[in-house]
C-alpha cells in the first residue's frame, strides 16, 4: 500500500502561513509606521507557496507486510523505515482544520521514538489505519 498528502494538505498550509505573514506585516505596519517593512511578509509568500506546494508532493510512502517507509522534505529529506514489529501503538488525530479539509493525521510510536505522518486523506488514513490493526 502507497499513500500520500490528500488532496486538503495544500490548502491547510497555504491558510495558515497566509494568516501568520498577514499578521507579522500588520504587526510591522503598526511599529514601523511609514515605509515599505511591512512588504517583506508579503513578498515572502512567493516563496513559501513554492515550497508548500513542493512539500505536499514529497509527503508519501509505502506500508508492506514488513515495514512502513515514510518520506517527507523538500530541502531536507526525513526518510523513516519503521519495522511492524517495532512498533507499539499508533494513533489518528483530527484537529479542527483537519476536518474542515477532510485530512489526518497518524502518529505512528515505536520503541525509540515516533514518526508523524501528516496531512493524509481521510481515506488513506483509514486504510493505513486498517493495515496496521492486522499487521
Amino acid at each position: 500500500m502507497s499513500f500520500g498528502a490528500g488532496k486538503g494538505a495544500a490548502a491547510i498550509l497555504h491558510l495558515v502561513s497566509a494568516a501568520g505573514l498577514l499578521l507579522i506585516a500588520a504587526v510591522l505596519r503598526l511599529w514601523v509606521g511609514d515605509g515599505w517593512w511591512y512588504l517583506i511578509p508579503l513578498a515572502a509568500y512567493g516563496v513559501l507557496w513554492w515550497y508548500m506546494a513542493r512539500w505536499v508532493q514529497s509527503l508519501g510512502g509505502t506500508a508492506d507486510e514488513k515495514h512502513i517507509f515514510v518520506r517527507y522534505g523538500v530541502l531536507w529529506r526525513r526518510e523513516t523505515v519503521v519495522p511492524l514489529r517495532a512498533l507499539r501503538t499508533f494513533e489518528t488525530f483530527v484537529p479542527p482544520l483537519h476536518r474542515i479539509f477532510r485530512c489526518r493525521t497518524v502518529v505512528l510510536r515505536f520503541a525509540g521514538g515516533s514518526v508523524w505522518v501528516p496531512l493524509l486523506a481521510e481515506e488513506t488514513a483509514q486504510k493505513l489505519a486498517r493495515r496496521l490493526e492486522t499487521g
